[in-house]
């Protein structure tokens, strides 16, 4: 009986094992291949990372735009860890209702570092070439990164032992049900034909609110994030959101990936999104869907 037990829990043990393995080759091999993002999964407790938003005039190609970025501030020290070329913003309240054209995440050795090397000529002339930008600050946990997919993979055990009904493929609202900012949100986001076919990258930048508003965000995050847990998508980055002079304070950085604007369009005109989505409230946040473009700078 005793020797039963002890195969019994081996077993489990072996089985969560690899259900956890595979769960973090799944997630790093989406990490590589469809995000196009480089973050090492170690590194040091004092790496500081940078979130830029940039725009660029009408007629100007966003990509290249971004590539002459890359190199004109290649000799700052700093580690490209994602690109991305917007194809639609919902704006901050505070930031305003601009049209950002793209956006980099750079990872520096230090927040002391990157503060110096923003200091340069050659930094204040790549960021001037621009029509405007926005620089956050970003302080990325190790650990809460490393668990994240561990955590999807305890939604996705948990709703299937529930029996929790899937809410994939999603049920569609009638279009003249649907807000016209959302139709033609949607219309952008099929009307993207490049990079942000098979992956898109939303960036977020969230201040939270009162204890009254995180809880009504709570009833649409909880739904939201059982669906990626199913389906095999979701966050790519958390962060504690730090000021850099000139910005806003915010109290969080989330890039969440989905498998395609098509995808994220669908999900918008849904009967389970339209349903959730009243209940998503925050002090102010910047939602800035983009399509990764790293490979091509």
């Amino acid at each position: 009986m005793i020797r039963f037990v002890l195969l019994a829990i081996i077993l489990i043990v072996g089985a969560a094992v690899i259900a956890m393995a595979w769960q973090h080759i799944r997630y790093l091999n989406l990490r590589r291949r469809a995000v196009q993002d480089h973050q090492g999964l170690l590194y040091g407790r004092g790496v500081f990372h940078v979130l830029t938003f940039l725009r660029v005039a009408s007629a100007e190609d966003p990509i290249a735009a971004v590539r002459a970025f890359r190199e004109a501030i290649r000799g700052g020290g700093g580690r490209w860890i994602y690109a991305g070329k917007v194809v639609v913003n919902v704006p901050s309240v505070r930031i305003g209702p601009v049209e950002w054209s793209a956006v980099t995440l750079v990872e520096y050795q230090s927040r002391e570092a990157y503060e110096r090397y923003a200091l340069s000529d050659a930094y204040r002339a790549a960021l001037a070439a621009f029509e405007e930008h926005y620089v956050q600050g970003a302080r990325r946990s190790v650990m809460e990164n490393l668990l994240l997919p561990q955590a999807l993979l305890l939604k996705k055990v948990a709703a299937a032992v529930s029996h929790k009904q899937s809410e994939y493929p999603f049920t569609p609202m009638p279009p003249q049900a649907l807000p016209p900012r959302v139709c033609e949100t949607m219309a952008r986001l099929r009307a993207e034909t490049g990079p942000g076919r098979d992956a898109a990258v939303v960036v977020n930048l969230q201040q939270k609110g009162d204890e009254q508003m995180r809880a009504n965000d709570r009833r649409y995050t909880s739904p939201m994030t059982r669906l990626m847990a199913e389906r095999g998508y979701g966050p790519m980055h958390l962060a504690k959101a730090e000021t850099l002079p000139g910005g806003l304070p915010f109290d969080r950085v989330a890039i969440v990936y989905y498998p395609g604007t098509g995808f994220f369009a669908d999900m918008l005109g849904s009967t389970f999104y339209q349903r959730i989505v009243p209940s998503k409230q925050l002090a102010d946040n910047q939602s800035t869907i983009t399509a990764p473009i790293l490979d091509r700078l």
